[in-house]
């Protein structure tokens, strides 16, 4: 196969012998040619038949090799032009060039500067496609990446909400008591001093309860919503509490206790709080589902000041991970959890979302002796 028959070159010039010569030359090099004797022409083969490289002479009656040039970069600016221009008209050709023209060549045309010029051409039209090319999978995979995160997110909300309903559950039906509790004293007449400091005790309760729900509710609802990462200033205690208050209930329904240790006046950090919240609850569920028979979970933040990072460990006192399994744990889809309880996307997420902010994501883990994640990002300089 000729390495040169897949590339079609257009050929425009006035002259019908230049046209026949450079035709000939470029057809025994294996090049697919096509030929217009003017520009206006030559822009309709442009639309009919896109080439990948147009050869034009500068000076031609009508529309001269500049506007072919202007008019084929706006057609395709992929299309790679090279101008033939005497010597005379070297600065129509330094025109050309500044227009984005790859090359040019002087009359009369040698064989040896014609390829030369078309080897330059066909070179920048080969990187120029792989660029596009490489740039389209990285959107792709930035795509993917955050169809990913998003898809993690929802099962992460699909647990959370889960357990929500059963933790506003008890709020809601002690609210409703109160209520009714309330309807049966109004109704029983007229409320003396006493029974207005029961009465108003009830309100209280029902303030406090539904204050809690509402709380619970905002919180489920900042986590599930799909925004475009936001690095911004965040207070890490701030975001622990409502890792906390989200995942209290399924704590207790796990029989599993909750032990905190966190550093009281950390500094905040600048990230994505949704992101990083999805990272601790995505480690508190890994720890739930290490200690299916209870256990305790510590969840703990500090400053390493070696490092100038702040870190946040979740630790619990489960299974632990097996040491083959550990090189393998942030892969995406790597998962040792029975079927039903996860596929492997939460540790992989839990790793992008920690390269994104520049920071890491460790493991320490013994079999039957439990594990500790460690999230560790840096610290405002």
């Amino acid at each position: 196969m000729n390495p040169e028959q897949d590339w079609r070159v257009l050929l425009i010039d006035d002259e019908a012998d230049i046209r026949e010569v450079v035709s000939i030359s470029l057809t025994d090099a294996g090049y697919r040619v096509a030929t217009a004797a003017d520009g206006r022409t030559g822009l309709l083969r442009v639309q009919s038949e896109p080439p990948q490289i147009v050869i034009t002479d500068i000076r031609m009656p009508g529309m001269d090799g500049i506007q072919v040039l202007d008019a084929v970069k706006k057609l395709n600016p992929d299309i790679e032009v090279i101008v033939i221009t005497a010597f005379a008209d070297l600065e129509l050709a330094v025109k050309a060039l500044q227009l984005d023209a790859s090359d040019f060549i002087t009359k009369p045309i040698s064989d040896s500067a014609l390829h030369l010029a078309l080897n330059r051409a066909k070179t920048r039209y080969t990187v120029r496609k792989q660029l596009k090319d490489y740039t389209r999978l990285l959107e792709k995979e930035k795509e993917d990446q955050a169809r990913i995160l998003h898809q993690d997110k929802m099962m992460s909300l699909g647990r959370l909400a889960a357990s929500v309903v059963h933790e506003i559950n008890n709020p809601l039906s002690g609210i409703l008591n109160y209520i009714r509790l309330m309807h049966r004293i109004l109704r029983s007449g007229p409320l003396g001093a006493e029974r207005q400091e029961k009465f108003q005790g009830y309100l209280d309760l029902v303030d406090k309860e539904l204050s809690r729900c509402t709380q619970i509710v905002s919180n489920l609802l900042t986590f599930s919503r799909k925004s475009p990462p936001a690095f911004e200033t965040v207070h890490i205690d701030d975001l622990l509490e409502r890792c906390i208050l989200l995942s209290r209930h399924r704590l207790q329904l796990q029989k599993i206790d909750l032990a905190t240790d966190i550093q009281p006046d950390l500094p905040p950090v600048t990230g994505d709080a949704n992101q990083l919240q999805q990272c601790v609850i995505n480690l508190i569920f890994n720890a739930v589902d290490a200690m299916p028979a209870g256990g305790t979970l510590t969840l703990a933040a500090g400053i390493d000041r070696g490092k100038n990072r702040l870190t946040i460990a979740v630790s619990d006192t489960g299974c632990g991970i097996e040491e083959k399994n550990l090189p393998h744990i942030f892969e995406p889809f790597f998962t040792t959890k029975q079927e039903g309880y996860g596929v492997g996307l939460g540790l992989s997420t839990v790793y992008g979302i920690m390269q994104r902010h520049q920071g890491a994501v460790t493991v320490d883990s013994r079999p039957a002796k439990g594990t500790t994640f460690r999230l560790e990002i840096p610290l405002e300089r």
